[in-house]
C-alpha cells in the first residue's frame, strides 16, 4: 500500500490557544519569529510534524489568527486535509472565528473538528453554553454537525484522545494525489549560505524528485530541484500532503513570492482572466458593484483585480451563487476547480469564495446565454471539461491543451481521438466524414469525366487551418473512405464515365492537336470548335491534364503527349550533351512563342538543365 502523506489546519481567532495546542501535540512551538515571541501572536505560517508509520505521516500548520494576517490563513488552509477550528472555552467565537468559519466554507474543506481549548479556566455549565453556541453559529457552515472536543494545552487534558481522533478523521480520508501533476504554492523563501535559494510549501498534488526538472509559475522559470527537506530531514522524493522545503538550482530569493507554484508541467501558462463560480459570503455587509476591486486569494497568491459581473450591476449578502469573471493586476497560475477566496479591496471584508471554472477565460458577452453556458461548464467533471476543450478547438494539440489546463494528459477518454498529436471528438470526425463523402459524392456527380475533387478544395470546405484540416483528410485516406490519386480525391467505388458523344468530342480534339504538332493554337480555340457548353469545357481540358494525353506548357497552350515525347526524342538524338537555343529552334522548326515553353517544360520535368544560354541533358 503507498503511504498516505496528509496535513491538518488549526484555525480560528487570535489568542484562542492554536500555537499552544500544536505544541502539546507535538512538542514543537511554531511561532519561530523574534517578533511572534515578543508579540506573543503568530504572524506567519507555523509548521510542525504530529505522526508517523509505514502507512501515513502527518503534519500541522498552525494559522495566524490576527485579522490583519488573513492572507497567511488562506494560503495555510489552502493545502489542508483536515480543520481543527480552536475556540477557546473562556471567550467563545469571536470575529476571527466567524471569518474563519466562512473561509473554510467557501474554500469546502469538509474534513473537520472542533476543539475547545482553556477548558480549565471555565466551569462545565460555561462549557455547555459554549458548546450550544458553537452548534447555533456553524448550523449553516461545513462545520454542521461537528463533533466539539474539549482539552486543556497546559494540563494536557483531552490532547491524547483529540490526536487519536485526528488520525481516525484522515484515515478515512480518499486522497492520493501524487499521481497528479505537480503543484506546490511557495509560501515561504529565503537564500541559506552554502545551499543558495530555498522555497518551502506543501505539496497540493504530484511528485517530485532530487534532479528533477521543474518550472516556476507564474514567472515562467525553468529550474531544477537541488536538494529536498522533510522537516528537517533530507529526502530524495516529496509527495502530495506533504510540506517541504526546495533547494532550487540557479535561482535567486528575488525569483520567488509568496503565490509562486512548482510545477513540473513545461508547457504551463499563467493567466489574469479566470471565470469563477462564487459564493456570496453572509459576512459581507457592502454592495459590490461591476467591475469593482477585488482580492483574489487562491493557494498562496494574493492578487487584486477587478470583478466583472454578466447579468447584474451589482451584489449584496442576499445573492447566493453567482458565476462571474476575475480580471487580475498580475498573473496567477491556476487549476481547474480550484477554490479560492473573493475579498473586497477597500475597506476590506468577505465577498465569499468558490471554484474556478475556466483558468484561461476568454472575454464574454453579458447576458444570462453567458451565465448559463458557465453554469453549464462549472457541473462538468475533469473529462467532461477536456471533451468541452476539445469540442471548442477541434484539432487542438495536446501540448496546447496542457498549457490551458495546466496539467499533465496521462489518458484521454472515449470520445476523443487523438491524430498525430491534434486531438479530434469522435462525433466531429464521424460528422465531418458524412459531410465529406457528400461533397465527394456530389462532385463525382456533376463531373463524371474527371478523377475527382482537389484535394486543395476538399481541404478548403473544412472549416478548420492546416495542418488540422489536412490531418483530418488524411486520415479518412488511411480508413479507406477515400483514395487520392495525384493531388485528387475520390470515392474507392467511383470509375470515370464517358459517354459515347464525349468520346467522339475528345477524340476529335486529340486528333486536331496531333495535326498541328508543337505549333498548337490556344486549346480554348480547339474547345469552341467542338464543344458548346462551357461546364463541359472546362472537365474536358482538365479530363485532357489528368489523363496525361496532353503536357501542358502554358495555361493556354497544351502539347498532346506523344507529339511532346517525340519532339523531345528528337531534339535528344540530334544534339550532343549541351545545346543552345538556336540548335534546338532549327532542329524543331518553331518559333520562341513554342520554343521556350517547351525547354522550360523540359527543364520543370528535369529532362534538361539550363545553364545560363545553354542546356545540359540530365537524362
Amino acid at each position: 500500500m503507498n503511504k498516505q502523506h496528509y496535513t491538518i489546519g488549526m484555525a480560528g481567532h487570535i489568542d484562542h490557544g492554536k500555537t499552544e495546542l500544536v505544541k502539546a501535540l507535538t512538542n514543537v512551538d511554531t511561532d519561530r519569529l523574534k517578533e511572534e515571541k515578543e508579540r506573543r501572536i503568530s504572524i506567519e505560517l507555523g509548521y510542525a510534524p504530529l505522526f508517523q508509520d509505514e502507512h501515513m505521516s502527518v503534519s500541522i500548520i498552525d494559522v495566524p489568527g490576527h485579522e490583519k494576517f488573513i492572507k497567511q490563513m488562506i494560503a495555510g488552509v489552502s493545502a489542508i486535509d483536515l480543520t481543527v477550528l480552536v475556540i477557546a472555552a473562556d471567550e467563545g467565537i469571536m470575529p476571527q472565528t466567524l471569518e474563519h468559519i466562512d473561509i473554510l466554507t467557501h474554500l469546502n474543506i469538509t474534513n473537520h473538528l472542533i476543539v475547545l481549548t482553556k477548558t480549565d479556566l471555565v466551569d462545565r455549565e460555561l462549557l455547555d453554553l459554549v458548546k450550544e453556541d458553537i452548534n447555533q453559529t456553524v448550523k449553516h457552515t461545513v462545520f454542521y454537525q461537528t463533533p466539539v472536543l474539549e482539552v486543556d494545552s497546559i494540563s494536557g487534558k483531552g490532547i491524547d484522545f483529540l490526536k487519536q481522533q485526528m488520525i481516525r478523521q484522515l484515515e478515512l480520508v480518499e486522497h492520493n494525489h501524487s499521481n497528479y501533476h505537480l503543484f506546490v504554492p511557495f509560501d515561504q523563501s529565503f537564500h541559506k549560505h552554502g545551499i543558495g535559494t530555498i522555497a518551502r510549501g506543501t505539496v497540493m498534488e504530484g511528485q517530485v524528485s532530487v534532479n528533477d526538472d521543474v518550472y516556476l509559475m507564474p514567472q515562467s522559470i525553468k529550474t531544477q530541484i537541488k536538494s529536498l527537506q522533510h522537516f528537517n530531514s533530507s529526502v530524495d522524493e516529496v509527495f502530495a500532503g506533504q510540506r517541504a522545503a526546495f533547494a532550487l538550482k540557479n535561482v535567486s530569493v528575488g525569483d520567488l513570492k509568496r503565490g509562486t507554484v512548482l510545477t513540473k508541467n513545461r508547457h504551463a501558462k499563467a493567466t489574469n482572466r479566470i471565470d469563477i463560480e462564487l459564493n456570496i459570503s453572509s459576512l459581507l455587509k457592502s454592495e459590490i458593484k461591476q467591475r469593482a476591486p477585488i482580492k483574489f486569494h487562491t493557494g498562496t497568491s494574493e492578487v487584486f483585480g477587478k470583478i466583472v459581473f454578466f447579468d447584474r450591476n451589482s451584489l449584496t449578502s442576499d445573492s447566493k451563487t453567482v458565476y462571474a469573471q476575475i480580471l487580475l493586476d498580475n498573473d496567477v497560475f491556476v487549476l481547474k476547480d480550484q477554490r479560492f477566496i473573493l475579498r473586497r479591496a477597500t475597506p476590506i471584508e468577505m465577498i465569499g469564495g468558490g471554484r474556478i471554472i475556466e483558468p484561461h477565460a476568454i472575454k464574454h458577452r453579458h447576458g444570462v446565454e453567458t451565465v448559463e453556458q458557465l453554469r453549464h461548464k462549472a457541473s462538468f467533471s475533469a473529462e467532461e471539461f477536456l471533451t468541452d476543450k476539445v469540442a471548442q478547438h477541434p484539432g487542438i494539440t495536446i501540448r496546447k491543451l496542457e498549457e490551458q489546463l495546466n496539467s499533465r494528459i496521462q489518458t484521454l477518454n472515449d470520445d476523443i481521438v487523438d491524430l498525430k498529436g491534434h486531438l479530434f471528438l469522435k462525433r466531429f470526425v464521424k460528422d465531418l466524414k458524412e459531410d465529406l463523402i457528400k461533397i465527394v459524392n456530389s462532385f463525382h456527380e456533376e463531373h463524371p469525366l474527371l478523377k475527382g475533387i482537389d484535394k486543395s478544395a476538399l481541404l478548403s470546405s473544412i472549416d478548420l487551418p492546416n495542418p488540422e484540416n489536412k490531418i483530418l483528410i488524411d486520415e479518412l485516406i488511411e480508413q479507406g473512405v477515400f483514395l487520392q490519386e495525384d493531388t485528387y480525391i475520390l470515392l474507392p467505388e467511383f470509375k470515370i464515365t464517358i459517354t459515347e458523344s464525349n468520346q467522339q468530342l475528345i477524340n476529335n480534339i486529340l486528333k486536331g492537336l496531333s495535326e498541328d504538332e508543337l505549333k498548337v493554337k490556344n486549346f480554348k480555340d480547339y474547345l469552341d470548335t467542338h464543344v458548346d457548353q462551357k461546364k463541359l469545357q472546362e472537365d474536358i481540358k482538365l479530363y485532357f491534364i489528368q489523363q496525361r494525353l496532353v503536357i501542358p506548357l502554358t495555361e493556354q497552350m497544351v502539347i498532346e503527349t506523344n507529339v511532346f515525347y517525340q519532339a523531345t526524342n528528337q531534339l535528344r538524338d540530334q544534339t550532343s550533351e549541351i545545346f543552345d537555343l538556336k540548335e534546338a529552334k532549327d532542329l524543331l522548326g518553331v518559333s520562341r512563342k513554342y520554343l521556350i515553353p517547351f525547354l522550360e517544360m523540359l527543364d520543370q520535368m528535369h529532362m534538361t538543365k539550363r545553364e545560363e544560354q545553354r542546356r545540359v541533358w540530365i537524362k
